[in-house]
């Protein structure tokens, strides 16, 4: 099957992330618990630059597939969220490692202060919290900001030129395409649709930031929404449905007694 990416329609940023935001409603509840997870995650391992990397990737990437999985079924209970994680675990972690030791190596090779050591991307305490401020508010900033700044970071380490494309994941997990295959159509469409996914490459950079120094608190929140906006902007520009899905009530996917007894 030839698949050939689509130009976007006009107004494609506001229509995915409206879009998202219906995903990211339908999920709100597991899905908000398992990304506040890991970004608690990675304030406990923000000594280990490294580490924090991988999840913060992981967790963007499991977004993603957690967004595609409510636009195909509906709503999902936990167990059934975390059976398909667990399924894709270890391509999503294969992926996930090897963006952040490139993002690393590309970090030590150019773009480290001098007097910086090498060994600081695996340990660091440098700007560490050894203990949180009595100020509730700015308590969640010294939380929340490591996630919030891996966020950011995120979105370079899914384009690193030659070997990551920021459509490649979903290219590999929701396509069935290799490695190589995935990174020329996932580069393909974001040429093709060069404007949308400049809109977006500022969001990435731009809402970590705002989130961070005032709403921390909603970070959480925020890779929910990535993972979601980087879902539908996919499927419209991969497979040319630009609406989700409608959700059935969960009544509504519940076996009657008669078909039971079937």
């Amino acid at each position: 099957m030839l698949i050939e990416p689509r130009t976007a329609a006009p107004g494609a940023v506001r229509r995915w992330s409206r879009q998202a935001l219906q995903l990211l409603w339908r999920g709100r509840g597991f899905w908000l618990a398992l990304s506040l997870l890991m970004c608690l995650w990675m304030f406990v391992a923000h000594r280990f630059p490294l580490l924090d990397g991988m999840l913060a990737v992981g967790a963007l990437l499991a977004c993603v597939l957690i967004a595609a999985q409510l636009d195909r079924e509906g709503p999902l209970r936990l167990g059934e969220a975390l059976a398909m994680l667990r399924d894709r675990a270890p391509a999503l972690l294969r992926y996930a490692a090897l963006v952040t030791l490139v993002g690393a190596l590309v970090w030590v090779l150019l773009l480290a202060r001098p007097g910086v050591a090498w060994w600081n991307i695996l340990y660091t305490s440098r700007n560490a919290v050894d203990a949180l401020s009595p100020d509730g508010f700015a308590a969640l900033r010294q939380v929340f900001v490591y996630s919030a700044f891996a966020l950011g970071l995120s979105y370079f380490g899914l384009n690193i030129p030659g070997l990551t494309s920021f459509f490649q994941f979903p290219c590999m997990a929701l396509l069935g395409l290799p490695f190589r295959d995935a990174w020329r159509l996932g580069a393909a469409g974001q040429i093709r649709n060069l404007m949308p996914m400049l809109c977006v490459a500022l969001l990435f950079v731009l809402l970590p930031v705002i989130f961070g120094l005032w709403l921390p608190f909603l970070l959480p929140v925020l890779y929910c929404f990535f993972g979601a906006l980087s879902y539908v902007a996919f499927r419209e520009i991969y497979l040319g449905r630009a609406e989700n899905r409608r959700s059935l009530p969960a009544a509504a996917l519940a076996p009657s007694p008669l078909s039971s007894r079937a």
